[in-house]
């Protein structure tokens, strides 16, 4: 048997050798859809559109009934893929796959997916795929039973990573509404919610008082090295609210201790691309953690429970008062100075503040855990189409 024409990884009792077929062989379907004047495009009506960069919204008329693989054709995501089920639209712009009856179209949409069809659009300012050059490329094929099995298999994955995303965005939406109601709106001193046994009035602070910025040292780039004490450079302050992606480190030395990061700080990206940006460092063990330049530390201070802090720093609040003070330009940045002069209103008492602090930390782990798993299938699907497909 030929090793190279069967898959690494494939269900039990399959053992033929897969055929290499033109991808134009194996369907009844493979042409792009109709044009489409955009102001008969809706943001809801009865059918979905579908267009080169995936869906662009409703129409009341379609095109096309029943299970189609599409290809994006033109546009930023050429070579995108979607899959539509039942009635909708398809312009010019995609391309509509619909297998003939010895295939499966649903394995189709993970095979041309896998394909990496956008590396043949044309050299252009505008990305575009030739429908009949797509048709001639070639992929090994196996029986349509096996087909049916793959794609039952992969059909199930997504599901349950469509039911981890939702439930993601859930809670990312639940925090956003608890945020607003958990804190006072303009023109009040008291939130909508708040724990019981609360009442007096919240007073407004300078972030100076509640935890000033300290700005991190200049680290020398050409000591860096692959062991020593790790340093959070704007590069490890991650969109997903937590310190991580690969680190530098640096010889340890005790006058760089004063540039030290405890367990839980919260840090600022000072300048790049994400300015603004805040996440939590988590170290549990203790262990020495360097600040370098354009990383700002929210330090600890005595008035104000630190979970509280970083409750603030991440809320829209923040982010509303930081648009106002970035600095523009081809790079970014913000100074200490400037985040020291927002103000919020606060909690007078500490216990207030604690609990709100650990109730949204609890939310955030949450959080992080449904993002973790969301991460995991991802990763999970993306390795198994290496091995289940040639």
């Amino acid at each position: 048997m030929n090793k190279n024409n069967i898959p690494k990884v494939r269900f039990p009792g399959f053992v033929d050798d897969w055929e290499q077929r033109k991808l134009g062989d194996l369907c009844d379907e493979f042409q792009s859809g109709k044009n489409i004047k955009s102001d008969e495009i809706r943001d809801d009506d009865r059918y979905p559109v579908f267009g080169g960069n995936g869906h662009r919204g409703y129409t009341n008329i379609y095109s096309h009934d029943g299970l189609y693989a599409l290809i994006g054709r033109q546009g930023a995501l050429c070579g995108n893929m979607n899959i539509s089920y039942g009635k909708a639209y398809f312009t010019e712009h995609a391309v509509a796959v619909k297998a003939n009856k010895n295939n499966e179209t649903r394995f189709l949409f993970y095979l041309l997916g896998k394909m990496n069809l956008g590396q043949y659009s044309g050299q252009s300012a505008q990305p575009g795929l030739a429908v009949n050059k797509l048709k001639e490329l070639s992929a090994f094929i196996p029986t349509l039973e096996e087909q049916s099995q793959i794609a039952t298999f992969f059909k199930t994955l997504d599901h349950l990573i469509t039911l981890h995303q939702r439930k993601l965005n859930h809670l990312q939406n639940q925090k956003k509404s608890l945020l607003q109601k958990m804190f006072p709106k303009d023109g009040a001193d008291v939130p909508e919610i708040r724990f019981p046994g609360f009442t007096d009035a919240w007073e407004q602070r300078r972030m100076g008082e509640l935890a000033p910025l300290r700005g991190g040292f200049a680290f020398k780039s050409g000591e860096f090295q692959e062991d020593g004490i790790p340093i959070v450079r704007i590069s490890n302050i991650l969109r997903s609210g937590e310190v991580g992606g690969e680190f530098t480190y640096y010889p340890e030395q005790e006058k760089d201790d004063n540039y030290l990061l405890p367990d839980k700080s919260a840090v600022l990206a000072m300048s790049g691309a994400t300015t603004g940006k805040v996440s939590i460092l988590y170290n549990p063990n203790g262990g020495k953690v360097y600040q370098n330049q354009r990383v700002g530390y929210f330090t600890k201070t005595e008035v104000t429970d630190y979970g509280f802090v970083s409750t603030i720093t991440r809320s829209q609040m923040f982010i509303e008062q930081l648009g106002a003070m970035l600095v523009a330009g081809a790079q970014p940045n913000i100074s200490s100075k400037d985040i020291d002069t927002m103000t919020f209103y606060v909690p007078t008492i500490i216990e207030e503040q604690t609990k709100i602090g650990n109730f949204f930390k609890q939310l955030d782990e949450t959080i992080t855990l449904h993002q973790r798993k969301l991460d995991h299938l991802q990763e999970q699907k993306k390795s198994l189409l290496q091995q289940m497909f040639i």
